[in-house]
């Protein structure tokens, strides 16, 4: 069990880590032209492809009404395309148009270039080790299925 004081430096942390990385988010979404959650459908719909709208929604802990106005517009920009799917024509599987596999490209490299000059700030021989605590912080998240105590526990 951590201590009162270990848990205040990890929400701390945690908290400043989210901010800064939101703000790098929505600064970097600016300059590319759409929105944070935006650059999140696009993001997600890069790696999986022929996605339905029900299995986004999971991906990014969203309720499917919202979503699907957001994929409204990032359909009206021209960066996604739903297409029946073929298995099954009540539902729509999203994919990238080539448009929107520009803007993932573009969105990606900025994200890795900023990831590079992080990580540069990191001495070479502590790289694998921040990498690896940031996995173990994820899986534990996971793994925590919301049963937890108070307000503001993961799901």
């Amino acid at each position: 069990m951590i201590s009162s004081n270990e848990a205040i430096e990890i929400r701390e942390i945690l908290q400043q880590l989210v901010r800064d990385f939101g703000l790098l988010q929505r600064e970097g979404s600016e300059c590319c032209g759409i929105t944070v959650l935006q650059s999140h459908i696009i993001y997600e719909l890069d790696k999986n492809p022929r996605i339905s709208l029900i299995d986004l929604a999971e991906k990014l802990s969203m309720d499917t009404g919202m979503l699907s106005r957001q994929i409204n517009k990032v359909v009206e920009l021209g960066y996604v395309s739903r297409t029946p799917d073929p298995n099954d024509r009540r539902y729509v599987v999203l994919l990238l148009t080539e448009k929107g596999q520009v803007k993932a490209n573009e969105i990606s490299g900025q994200m890795n270039q900023y990831i590079g000059q992080i990580l540069g700030f990191i001495p070479n021989d502590k790289q694998n080790q921040v990498i690896d605590s940031l996995q173990i912080l994820l899986s534990a998240m996971k793994m925590n299925d919301g049963s937890g105590s108070g307000c503001c526990t993961t799901k």
